[in-house]
């Protein structure tokens, strides 16, 4: 299939913020219905599944897309369309590789995952989450070949049709059985996910349909060596997430609330605030994919590179901050008629910032990976996520804070990586790499 046109940074970035818009919207809807069919008991049981799923496809999901946009960008300006087709197939069977090789130990490790979470109630959305790993895999490696060739409109697409199916089926799953116990509600929607990410996959092979390349050693490890810097920062948040999964209803009942309670407080936190914090991302996360391949493809003219790099942030501040006001706005209805948590409001509230932080750091971090300096932002993820945990011992534990200590601590965590990012971009914003 061809590709068309080139598209500019404007347009790229237009189709992935509508489809982001599309799928959030489903997403967030999802998410509230979620909460109200399901308790927050059963979410706060899907959330802990959801970060040791997250946290297992880290290393086929994170980095490999962002080397391979990176090293496709720079083939499309080179006019190289083989070498292109070459990075694919050696991503390809990178990934499948991976994925061969952690699936089995995930599969025998699956019960003791669910101890190790802290409810044996797990297992069930840990085993349907398991076999999104491999479909992942090379999804995130046809996405980050979409993105470096300028085609966004693939990936746009299979997102919706992903979305849609998990909607469509949660819910007949949910409407249809009943009578099911907790664990089993809350794999519901991991089953739900399998199926999405299942069709969105046969939808971007489809619309590619790209001719078959032998892999390349040499670029299989050139791919290896970009993608494990932004894998290992990506674990690293992810972890941190599995973590903090644990960390909070362990200090939430040293606080002095039940194992219940404190379940159903982690599905509040990560199930119903979280969703509202990450609004940004529906433009920044556009900005931020298409911003990693044009900087790969212009590093080495200067005077281009400032001018994306001033485009970039000025945007991304724009977006960040209307978003922060519209969550501090939204709060109170939010709180009230979409989740029925009145308790929710001061949390919604207290966590707005995080809105602005997480969109900065977004692209910021997608600028370090474009310049091919993804060691530096793993140490500044690495930074964030030792304050953030210090930060969720101390704070969920004090019976007056609870969550919105948890809260604090995010934010604090996540100002410290944008700030270290920052500071390892100036030397390229200011022309002195």
């Amino acid at each position: 299939m061809g590709l068309g046109r080139k598209k500019s940074l404007l347009e790229q970035a237009a189709v992935l913020t509508a489809a982001n818009l599309a799928v959030r919207a489903l997403g967030f809807a999802l998410r509230i219905w979620y909460a109200r069919a399901m308790g927050a008991e059963a979410m706060g049981v899907l959330e802990l599944a959801t970060s040791a799923h997250m946290l297992w496809i880290a290393p086929v999901t994170s980095g490999l897309p962002m080397a391979v946009s990176r090293l496709v960008a720079q083939r499309r300006d080179a006019g190289d369309a083989r070498g292109s087709l070459r990075v694919l197939a050696s991503a390809r069977r990178l990934a499948l590789r991976a994925c061969a090789w952690l699936f089995p130990p995930l599969l025998l490790a699956s019960p003791w995952i669910a101890q190790l979470l802290g409810d044996a109630r797990t297992l069930p959305a840990l085993w349907a989450y398991l076999p999104c790993l491999p479909i992942l895999g090379l999804s995130a490696v046809y996405n980050g070949y979409c993105y470096g060739m300028g085609n966004t409109l693939p990936p746009a697409l299979s997102e919706l049709a992903e979305q849609a199916l998990r909607f469509a089926f949660s819910a007949a799953l949910l409407y249809g059985l009943h009578n099911v116990t907790t664990a089993w509600r809350a794999a519901f929607p991991a089953l739900a996910t399998l199926a999405g990410e299942g069709l969105g996959l046969l939808l971007v092979l489809w619309m590619l349909r790209v001719p078959g390349d032998a892999p390349d050693a040499h670029i299989s490890r050139t791919l290896f060596r970009l993608a494990l810097p932004m894998t290992l920062m990506r674990l690293c948040n992810t972890a941190m997430r599995t973590l903090s999964a644990i960390l909070i209803p362990l200090r939430l009942q040293t606080s002095g609330l039940t194992a219940a309670e404190a379940t159903a407080r982690l599905g509040m936190f990560h199930g119903m605030a979280m969703p509202l914090m990450m609004m940004p991302s529906i433009c920044t996360g556009a900005l931020a994919m298409v911003a990693a391949p044009a900087i790969a493809a212009n590093q080495r003219k200067p005077a281009a590179l400032r001018r994306l790099f001033a485009r970039m942030f000025g945007a991304a501040l724009a977006l960040s901050l209307a978003s922060t006001a519209a969550i501090c706005l939204a709060a109170a209805p939010a709180a009230r008629y979409l989740y029925r948590q009145p308790d929710l409001l001061p949390l919604l509230r207290g966590l707005s910032p995080m809105a602005a932080i997480f969109g900065m750091q977004q692209v910021a971090g997608a600028m370090l990976a474009g310049l091919g300096l993804q060691r530096k932002g793993l140490t500044a993820s690495l930074a964030g996520a030792a304050v953030t945990l210090a930060l969720t011992w101390v704070l969920t534990a004090m019976p007056g804070l609870r969550l919105m200590g948890s809260g604090w601590a995010m934010i604090a965590g996540q100002g410290c990586t944008l700030l270290l990012t920052l500071l390892a971009l100036a030397p390229a914003v200011s022309g002195h790499r």
